[in-house]
């Protein structure tokens, strides 16, 4: 095997660990029953240990999509909407405006309360005169480190926090 396809196979794995840390730090975060995760199984990638979802709740066909994206056209981004389920009312209440005063119409069962999307692009955004194209996974797996960490505390500063 070459250092390059080395480098591809590792790239490809650093970036589906990207997409897959992201479901499960979300999943952490926001999920609303407590004892998240399967009990002792952690995922340690970037530095950052988070407990997997449950079996159930893991989209594993669709994060499978990103497992080697090297050699896929046409990525499409992975995006995670945070629900607030509204249950229906009962016992002659009903949703209402604060404002007004007036009945919601119809009755939402589902609020958007975040959406986040990640998506992987091939093109450059650096200005620099530097035209190295090939980033080293190392690289990417160092910047990914600061990333998932703020993105870890982002999401416990947030209203939608369990």
């Amino acid at each position: 095997m070459s250092t390059r396809d080395s480098d591809s196979t590792k790239a490809d794995q650093i970036a589906f660990h990207i997409y897959t840390k992201l479901f499960h730090v979300l999943y952490a975060a926001r999920a609303s029953e407590q004892g998240v995760g399967a009990v002792g199984k952690a995922d340690k990638w970037f530095n950052l240990e988070t407990a997997l979802a449950p079996a159930q709740a893991t989209p594993t066909v669709e994060l499978d999509s990103y497992r080697a994206l090297s050699s896929s056209s046409g990525i499409k981004p992975l995006a995670m909407q945070v629900l607030l389920v509204v249950p229906p009312p009962g016992g002659g209440t009903a949703l209402v405006h604060k404002t007004s005063g007036t009945r919601v119409e119809p009755e939402p069962r589902y609020v958007l309360l975040e959406e986040w999307v990640l998506g992987f692009s091939s093109t450059s955004t650096s200005t620099s005169e530097e035209t190295d194209a090939d980033v080293l996974p190392s690289t990417i797996y160092k910047n990914a480190i600061p990333l998932f960490r703020a993105l870890f505390a982002l999401l416990r500063i947030l209203p939608a926090w369990r």
